[in-house]
């Protein structure tokens, strides 16, 4: 076989310098990736906006952008001290949030210690927005200790940067921080990990004294 000429092996050596530089230049993002848990987690044109740890950014569903079922603002502001289960949906997209809503409704979680929001981003489908507020409506009336509302304008997508057209499911510990984001539907295992990620959060009152 004929030597190959040093043009040719000149440019071998810069193509696989410039692989090794490439490599070294992602490796930090890729570690990343792998390193921050649930709520650093990103796909697509998601990426949460605030880190696990720490407190979501200021935005209240209030006026055009939306709110509760009664009219009045939402805010998770007003659900701290229990942790918080909170659902964003794509109406079209329910169906991926199907069994962990009712795996989660069958662990029967304290109201002192968990309260659930279900925000509807009614932007997300065609779906009319008479039709949805009545199929919110029945929902309230079957699951009265979660709190209904709705997002008229995909605010929590910009605020927060949610997962657009998609089912969300976040979970907020007692002090409003941020402890688990993730989207899609979720396997068996995972929603196992989120049921034990809510218990181990879980506020244990101390024993009384005896006597």
């Amino acid at each position: 076989m004929e030597p190959r000429p040093a043009t040719c092996r000149a440019s071998t050596r810069m193509t696989s310098r410039f692989s090794v530089f490439l490599s070294c230049l992602l490796l930090p993002v890729t570690m990343a990736c792998f390193l921050l848990p649930g709520a650093t987690a990103f796909a697509g044109d998601a990426m949460i906006l605030w880190k696990v740890g720490s407190l979501p950014p200021d935005a209240r569903l209030d006026g055009e952008n939306g709110g509760k079922l009664d009219g009045t603002p939402w805010d998770y502001k007003d659900y701290l001290g229990r942790i918080h289960l909170l659902f964003y949906v794509d109406p079209d997209a329910q169906e991926d949030g199907e069994e962990l809503a009712n795996l989660l409704d069958a662990e029967k979680f304290p109201g002192d210690q968990v309260h659930s929001s279900a925000i509807v981003n009614m932007k997300a489908t065609n779906i009319p927005n008479f039709l949805i507020e009545i199929r919110l409506s029945a929902k309230q009336k079957r699951f009265p200790n979660t709190t209904y509302a709705k997002d008229f304008t995909k605010h929590l997508v910009k605020e927060w940067g949610l997962k657009d057209d998609a089912y969300n499911f976040l979970i907020l510990n007692q002090k409003g921080e941020l402890i688990h984001h993730s989207w899609g539907k979720p396997t068996k295992e995972e929603i196992a990990g989120m049921i034990a990620l809510i218990r181990k959060n879980f506020v244990v009152a101390p024993e009384k004294p005896k006597g």
